[in-house]
């Protein structure tokens, strides 16, 4: 690798939700692989924090004020970012308000994706060095790194990577242990929610994974999922179909703790969400079932995962659901008997 010039003081501005966060991990890195000795500070959307603020190379987490009424937070966050004084800004979002937040920090080096005529018109004015990247055309991952390789850097594949509190393993221990989980038993954990729903599986389907774990591979399975309502309401129809009694962790569980659940499960089993990147970042085999959204650009980073979908023409099509029903048929029509073949291979994989 042969970078072009040092940079030491370096901010990555990522302002989408949290499984794009994560997926940002292997640009810190790339940055400590080329600039060891840089200071790397990110930029996130409230909520995104935890994803970040343990990582050991990464030294302060700021959030972007939410929008309102007042213009003080806004006001307050480019005199932050000013009086830092980056020389070097990664903009890994793509949208309007991380152009002009790296514009504003007045650092002398400002890496962020060309707008190909999406966003207003001077947006690619404020970076000095564009991406060419086209967004769909490669995994998450790579067209992050795309951002370091415009600068001159190549960077070796890396992993995703998320860090937590020891106090998250004490939590996650004493959770399981109430729910009659033994000390370094093997248990797997299913999160069939999402953020977005059209890319949730029927929850009959989800019930019938659960016990065949629970049943045919002798594993306890973990139920999880984020404490919004739909989410929750959800999960609940599955649980009132399995047979077997899967622990309840539904919408008890923060960032850290889910990363120290899911670091210790033989399996992860879900749909294209933030858990699944979390499994993909903690080593832990994912089987993840996609519908409408791109399993090429988001199916779980790295070896040992394995994903089902539908070889449909019309997919991917990120469409919400089927002709804006929010419900996609290319997920609905798989069906569990497909599921456990996969399942079978990917555990016996990991039990060698």
């Amino acid at each position: 690798m042969n970078a072009p010039t040092v940079f030491r003081n370096i901010l990555i501005v990522k302002l989408k939700h949290l499984g794009d966060v994560l997926t940002t991990s292997p640009v810190v890195a790339g940055i400590k692989m080329v600039w060891p000795e840089a200071r790397i500070t990110y930029l996130v959307n409230p909520g995104c924090e935890d994803l970040v603020r343990y990582h050991p190379d990464v030294a302060e987490v700021l959030t972007v004020p939410r929008s309102g009424r007042s213009w003080g937070p806004q006001v307050r966050l480019i005199r932050e970012l000013r009086k830092r004084r980056f020389d070097l800004v990664l903009e890994l979002s793509g949208g309007d308000r991380g152009a002009f937040l790296a514009w504003i920090s007045c650092a002398r080096r400002r890496v962020g994706y060309d707008p190909v005529g999406a966003g207003f018109f001077s947006r690619r004015r404020l970076f000095t060095d564009l991406v060419k990247t086209v967004v769909d055309s490669k995994h998450t991952v790579e067209y992050h790194l795309d951002a370091l390789r415009a600068l001159g850097v190549e960077p070796e594949p890396q992993a995703l990577a998320v860090y937590w509190p020891p106090e998250a393993d004490l939590r996650i221990k004493g959770l399981l242990q109430a729910g009659g989980l033994e000390p370094d038993s093997a248990y797997a954990v299913v999160h069939p929610g999402s953020r977005w729903m059209f890319k949730a599986w029927r929850p009959a389907g989800n019930a019938q994974v659960i016990d065949y774990l629970t049943e045919q591979q002798g594993l306890p399975v973990v139920v999880t999922s984020a404490p919004e309502p739909k989410e929750l309401a959800f999960v609940r129809e599955v649980l009132d179909l399995v047979r077997t009694r899967p622990l309840d962790l539904t919408g008890r569980l923060a960032l850290t703790d889910l990363a120290a659940l899911i670091a210790g499960a033989r399996l992860f089993f879900g749909v294209d969400s933030l858990p699944m990147h979390l499994a993909a970042a903690v080593n832990t085999p994912a089987v993840a079932l996609f519908g409408p959204s791109g399993d090429h650009m988001w199916g779980p980073w790295g070896p040992g995962h394995a994903v089902i979908a539908r070889d449909w023409d019309c997919r991917p099509c990120g469409r919400d659901g089927c002709d804006g029903s929010k419900v996609s048929r290319c997920l609905m029509e798989i069906e569990a008997d497909e599921i456990y073949p996969v399942l079978n291979r990917i555990l016996g994989a990991n039990h060698q």
